[in-house]
């Protein structure tokens, strides 16, 4: 598995929490990153630390809304970088 130094700088706003960087001072969020949302399914975009952290590890069960729909690569893309380096 990647290591979240692995991914790119990212200033867009974080997929999960919203949160922007403000400045160049304060850390960058990270992109292009796929997670597993159980109401979405798999999403590309940015995230900051703190939800990376959160989010990485979850995979879809059966239970969730959407796994059924999902096509299991990628349901929602929302990021400007290239996304190939994620697979």
């Amino acid at each position: 598995m990647k290591k979240l130094s692995d991914y790119t700088p990212a200033y867009n706003y974080c997929g999960v929490c919203g949160r922007v960087p403000q400045n160049d001072l304060e850390e960058c969020n990270w992109a292009p990153i796929r997670w597993w949302d159980c109401d979405d399914g798999w999403k590309v975009g940015t995230l900051c630390r703190w939800c990376y952290d959160e989010v990485i590890n979850d995979r879809p069960h059966p239970d969730d809304y959407a796994y059924h729909t999902t096509n299991m690569v990628a349901d929602d893309i929302n990021t400007d970088l290239d996304i190939i380096d994620l697979f």
